[in-house]
């Protein structure tokens, strides 16, 4: 279930207000939507997202640019479009769910996106589909193993497999923070390629949050601070936003039920022995996916996103009294093809978010 955005006085919403009173000023815009439009259950949703995104943002430029988004709203509805927008090309591309992608919307409040966006068009390339020595070389630095529960990958070298020859053992994969999927099907370069519109919107919009998209560009996706070694369950509740590393040296902390099998290390820790070579994941790309599972799920666009692409997969008619608009709107579009990145160790915290129904969630 949504949760309401956390009262004006809270210690959350202070923290943000004393590093910019601005901050401040932008959610309790959204606070007071939020209220107002009870009745709209899509616009609250819409508004929650961007007081979220301003509550957990990766970092104080992010909140920065969403704060001035939200000031450049004159009315309710451009601040639903807003959210909306961080919905469509933000959340939904970090949401993996096969073979369908969402019709790009434009900014509502900024007209520059739009310019920034085409540029992206421009220079962005095709990334190649095999990353078998992405994945070699990330095992490696892993020690051939998942880095959230430790199970050894089958392939690992006899050395290292006869540490403990009694311990199971998994065909791992290679999970990426951005979705190397961002950068399939961009070509041909031109207007009646939505899937490239669709990849640029999400790339425009990490631009104007200030990441180095052009360090990640074509065959760059498969860069090793953008890939971790995990088990297959792992790796699928990280791609659809149930489980997120939040970098701090602590326990391991879950809300509802674990979306994968086996123990966890506490804490899960990225390092490397070859930095140079080798290096760990980025802790901004770690961050970022945070953000968007932090977002997706307090929001309710998690559980929105889940039950639009359910009933698109159960839905063998439209209706004709318009109940079926929305999943038409998230479906227009179907495909065939399915900050200056600084690695360094980290001790990461582990989260995880329930698969529906949602079970309690524990206070953080």
């Amino acid at each position: 279930m949504p949760t309401p955005l956390p009262k004006a006085d809270s210690p959350e919403v202070q923290r943000i207000a004393d590093e910019d009173p601005d901050n401040f000023s932008a959610y309790n815009i959204c606070l007071n939507y939020e209220e107002e439009l009870a009745a709209f259950e899509d616009k609250q949703r819409y508004c929650r997202i961007l007081g979220f995104l301003l509550l957990h943002a990766p970092n104080q430029g992010v909140r920065s640019d969403v704060t001035k988004s939200i000031h450049s709203c004159k009315h309710s509805s451009d601040l639903a479009d807003l959210g909306a927008f961080f919905e469509r090309n933000v959340i939904v591309p970090f949401k993996k769910y096969r073979g369908r992608t969402p019709k790009p919307s434009e900014h509502p409040s900024r007209p520059s996106f739009e310019g920034v966006k085409d540029e992206v068009k421009v220079v962005i390339t095709q990334a190649p589909r095999d990353h078998v020595e992405a994945k070699y070389h990330a095992l490696t630095r892993d020690n051939w193993r998942c880095v959230v529960t430790g199970t050894l990958d089958r392939r690992a070298p006899e050395h290292i497999a006869q540490l403990d020859p009694t311990a199971a053992v998994v065909h791992t994969r290679c999970a990426h923070i951005i979705p190397e999927s961002t950068y399939f099907g961009v070509q041909p370069k031109s207007k009646e390629n939505n899937k490239l519109d669709y990849s640029a919107s999400l790339l425009a919009v990490l631009k104007r949050f200030g990441y180095d998209i052009d360090s990640l560009n074509g065959k760059n996706v498969h860069s090793l601070t953008n890939v971790i070694s995990m088990t297959s369950d792992v790796h699928e509740a990280f791609d659809r936003l149930e489980l997120y590393f939040e970098a701090t040296a602590s326990f391991v902390k879950w809300f509802g039920r674990k979306p994968f099998t086996g123990s966890v290390r506490e804490p899960v820790q990225f390092s490397t022995w070859d930095p140079e070579n080798l290096p760990v994941p980025a802790r901004e790309l770690l961050a970022l996916h945070a953000t968007c599972c932090k977002v997706a799920h307090l929001s309710g666009a998690a559980e929105y996103i889940d039950e639009i692409y359910r009933d698109a997969d159960e839905l063998v008619v439209l209706s004709t009294d318009g109940t079926s608009a929305a999943i038409l709107d998230y479906l227009l579009l179907s495909l065939s093809e399915p900050q200056d990145l600084k690695p360094q160790d980290s001790n990461l915290r582990l989260y995880y978010e329930p698969a529906y129904p949602r079970a309690s969630i524990d206070s953080m």
